[in-house]
């Protein structure tokens, strides 16, 4: 179809001048873009070349106006042309390419395209296109890339078009014209644009900018003074920085001593006027010119009494210290006052200048703080360990900012020696310094210094004790196991407890082999008193196995309430979040309400920070409802759902938007998920986001007000997604009547027959109890009364042991439903696959089933013959074309009813929602 509509266009591009041969080039060019490699763009590029100018011009010609038609593919191929012949050695072809530019652009009435072709001109003229380009200066349009592509061009006749344009120009072309000819650096222009100035800010702030870029001696007035005019602030015409930019080049142009000279002077002046940004601005100007030279400069900078300004001096210095300008500083900072000393030796440390050691470790016994904790920091940085011991003698006689400061040092320090200088300090420090000292043995991770470590566990200072524990976590290892455990019997602190079980944790953590370690925990925690049996149940939840799983969710059932309470707090911090459905189970029978409400708000917290997918986390949060006992316990479950973006949890959040207690959390919910995905909508939802609606008065409930009306209004036309069961009765439905094809061959009459005993099998074996879709297991399908051709759908479902059951789509079997313990069938591959597929894919990718008894979640989506499922969030089908099984000769039905299987046992389902897609 496309080289159908290139070859209609090339007739009217050629006019009476057919090419058939130069047609099907055009078209043969085309039907290749975009090109994807260079081998492609470089083939494209040379088959364009051999139009030759009547050709490319061809080509040009067959630009439609925008948004008329697509010319991408006309832009690709004349962009890549223009990109090739810039290279070396295509000269020839380059100036074929601005004839042929040239002589298309008049032939285009559209100001896209127009301005499409010169800025290809951009790229492939030199002095050849000016003639062009300058007949469009004065055009309102097009002036600006014209002007844009003549400074690339940047030759004298480019020079003078742009300024002779200038004479003529108004409005925004003539701020395009002043801006080119500043950024072509255009000596002859600054008499016309000088003249610009003061007309309009917007005009003036360009022509300053485009004087800032000429740079030409004569401007040095009319600048200065246009800065002093706006008193040397950042206003709407950017004098200053105008100015700033001016005194930059000029230094670059040959005038540096000049250059110089403005810089102090603006310096001088912004100092005056209390303009820092403008001060410091200036002197970065001439430490750039000066480069080393400016270390006086510099210094000088330092009697400032703004510290920012000195701040600032300070970073300028950085690339200049050469080890004379670095004694400079030295000897700077040895007379200076404390507040610049303290300054100037961050300074030297942070550019680590080694001349300056000795100095800077002589002011670590400086009196005045500042300084001395500079030092401590500037000396780490300049000697690394070459200072260890200066900053390990601070320890002992060091305030606790000081003592903090060599910790830090420490910490970062580099050097083999560091580890075992400060191990070896340890145990004869003071107790402030111990703790120091046990923090950076921590830090580092030092592990071979634990022995030294091990002593302090039991130090009469506290605050050593707690430090020396809490280290644990990060110098343990694998064979401090044992030791770990055997803490674990002893501590009798909260802290220390704590920080032991940390440790374990860590070190099973950094264990290669997992294997084993729940075995481990359990056998210690089996010959531990009674009383400290829970204090492993943290270690317990951090291996995450079932085993573990097993051991804390029986301590719980046979424990004391400590115990629950304990063994709560561990599932509430499983490792895998796996520990979901025991935290449900113990949630319905806890007898004490403190108890009951830790289940609940760990329970919450655990689906919340879980990976389990959206879809899994709103049936985990749905049991959690079900056993929530007030009303605090039903907000938090509301709260976390609003995080479960899935059109479930929104219908199932407007459920709660009548309970007056529930209203702000409910309604909190529904726009969270509902205003996250246009996909949802409907009916339901416009129903439930009205509500809302009506709902949100006042101060912030405006704005959302506001955005909710624009999410109802923008919601499509069509029903969106639809119930297709009402939780009340079995409207919609009807009981299953053969097969599609058996069906298709039935008289009405026959048809009607055996529908009225097909529904009256349906309600013997079908029911509606607590708004769940029952089937007793007796009977035969249950059938949508409407056919269904591309949809998208929703439904949960449910079985009991070894059961069976499916989703017909279309009429046909099936999206498998069953008890996966039945391997002597294959269940063990998982539910959702396409059971009676045989010619294509039947197993789902994995296995996502819920545990039997427990509430499952189905979306599947199909599309033409093609099926993807999700189960429970997890994708289990994947585009996989449905075979029909009543027909496999055939391809599956166009369109039919859906069925819920019956399989001679009880199923249970709820929420079905179904959405019709376009063909």
């Amino acid at each position: 179809m496309r080289k159908i509509f290139y070859t209609i266009v090339i007739l009217s591009a050629l006019g009476s001048q057919v090419w058939a041969q130069s047609d099907s080039r055009i078209t043969a060019i085309l039907d290749k873009e975009p090109a994807n490699k260079a081998t492609e763009l470089n083939a494209n590029a040379v088959a364009t070349a051999a139009l030759g100018e009547s050709g490319i011009t061809a080509m040009l010609n067959m630009l439609q106006p925008n948004g008329t038609a697509d010319n991408t593919h006309i832009y690709d191929a004349i962009s890549g042309f223009s990109y090739y012949v810039t290279q070396n050695g295509k000269e020839a072809w380059r100036a074929l390419a601005v004839k042929a530019y040239s002589k298309a652009l008049p032939h285009q009435s559209d100001d896209y395209n127009r301005a499409f072709i010169i800025s290809q001109l951009q790229i492939v003229g030199k002095d050849d296109a000016v003639a062009t380009l300058k007949k469009y200066l004065n055009d309102d349009h097009l002036c600006d890339p014209a002007a844009r592509a003549l400074v690339k061009v940047n030759s004298v006749s480019a020079k003078a078009a742009l300024l002779s344009a200038l004479k003529t120009a108004q409005g925004d072309c003539k701020i395009s014209l002043v801006e080119a000819l500043g950024d072509i650096k255009n000596t002859l222009a600054v008499k016309s644009i000088n003249a610009v100035i003061g007309r309009d800010k917007k005009l003036t702030k360009v022509a300053l900018y485009a004087l800032a870029n000429i740079a030409s001696p004569v401007s040095i007035n009319l600048m200065a003074n246009a800065a002093q005019n706006v008193g040397l602030t950042y206003d709407e015409t950017n004098a200053t920085s105008s100015y700033l930019l001016y005194i930059e080049n000029l230094g670059k142009h040959g005038q540096k001593a000049t250059a110089i000279r403005l810089a102090k002077t603006l310096q001088t002046k912004a100092s005056l006027a209390g303009q820092v940004q403008t001060e410091t601005a200036a002197l970065k100007l001439q430490a750039d010119m000066q480069g080393a030279a400016s270390t006086s400069l510099l210094i000088r900078a330092m009697q400032d009494n703004n510290e920012q300004f000195r701040k600032a001096a300070l970073k300028f210095a950085a690339p200049y210290l050469a080890p004379a300008a670095a004694n400079a500083w030295i000897a700077t900072m040895q007379k200076a006052d404390n507040t610049r000393k303290a300054e100037i030796i961050t300074m030297l440390g942070l550019n680590h200048v080694q001349a300056a050691l000795p100095a800077v470790v002589k002011e670590i016994k400086n009196e005045d703080a500042g300084v001395a904790l500079a030092a401590i920091k500037a000396s780490q940085q300049i000697g690394q360990d070459k200072v260890l011991n200066d900053l390990l003698a601070v320890l002992n006689s060091g305030n606790a900012d000081e003592i903090a400061a060599v910790r830090d040092a420490l910490m970062v320090m580099k050097g083999k020696t560091v580890v075992d200088k400060t191990a070896k300090a340890l145990p004869d420090a003071n107790p402030q310094a111990q703790v120091a000292l046990i923090a950076v043995l921590a830090e580092r991770r030092a592990h071979s210094k634990i022995d030294i470590i091990m002593p302090l566990l039991n130090s009469t200072d506290a605050s050593v004790r707690l430090a020396a524990y809490n280290s644990l976590k990060e110098i343990a290892g694998e064979d401090n196991l044992s030791q770990l455990f055997a803490l674990l019997t002893k501590t009798t602190q909260a802290d220390e407890t704590a920080a032991v079980q940390a440790a374990i944790i860590s070190v099973f953590g950094q264990m290669k082999d997992t294997k084993g370690q729940s075995a481990m925990a359990l056998e210690q925690m089996n010959a531990a008193p009674a009383a400290r049996k829970p204090l492993y149940f943290n270690i317990l939840a951090s291996i995450g196995d079932k085993a573990s799983l097993a051991a804390v969710s029986k301590a719980y059932d046979g424990g004391d309430l400590d115990t629950k309470k304990a063994a709560v707090t561990a599932l509430s911090q499983w490792a895998d979040g796996s520990a979901v459905r025991e935290l449900v189970h113990i949630g319905k029978d806890a007898a004490d309400a403190g108890l009951q409400n830790r289940i609940m708000r760990g329970l919450v917290g655990l689906i919340g920070k879980s990976a389990y997918p959206a879809d899994e986390k709103v049936i985990f949060l749905r049991e959690a409802m079900d056993i929530a006992r007030n009303t605090d316990q039903r907000k938090l479950v509301l709260e976390e759902l609003a995080n479960d973006k899935t059109y479930v949890a929104l219908l199932y959040a407007g459920r709660y938007l009548d309970d007056p207690q529930l209203q702000t959390e409910a309604s909190a919910a529904v726009v969270s998920i509902g205003l996250s995905n246009p996909a949802f909508y409907g009916n339901d939802v416009r129903t439930i986001m009205n509500k809302v609606i009506a709902m949100r008065r006042g101060g912030d409930g405006d704005y959302e007000r506001e955005a909710i009306k624009k999410f109802v209004a923008e919601m499509p036309n069509d029903d969106g997604f639809v119930d297709l069961f009402n939780y009340k009765d079995l409207t919609g439905w009807k009981g299953l009547v053969e097969n599609p094809i058996a069906r298709s061959k039935m008289d009405a009459g026959t048809l009607a027959k055996a529908q009225q005993k097909a529904d009256s099998i349906m309600r013997k074996g079908w029911y509606v109890k607590d708004s769940i879709l029952n089937f007793s297991g007796e009977g035969e399908n249950i059938c949508t009364i409407k056919r269904y051709r591309n949809f998208d759908m929703y439904v949960d479902w449910k079985i009991e042991p070894k059961g069976d059951a499916g989703i017909y789509l279309r009429g046909s079997p099936q999206v498998q439903v069953w008890d996966t313990s039945r391997v002597d069938v294959g269940a063990q591959v998982g539910s959702g696959g396409l059971y009676n597929n045989h010619a294509h894919e039947s197993k789902p990718l994995k296995l996502a089933d819920n545990a039997i008894g427990e509430w499952n979640s189905f979306h599947i989506i199909m599309k033409d013959d093609k099926v993807t499922v999700y189960l429970n969030g997890v994708l289990v089908v994947d585009n996989v074309v449905m075979d029909n099984y009543w027909d496999r000769k055939l391809p599956i039905f166009p369109k039919e009813q859906i069925e819920l299987q019956a399989h001679g046992n009880h199923v249970y389902y709820r929420d079905i929602y179904l959405k019709e897609l376009p063909d």
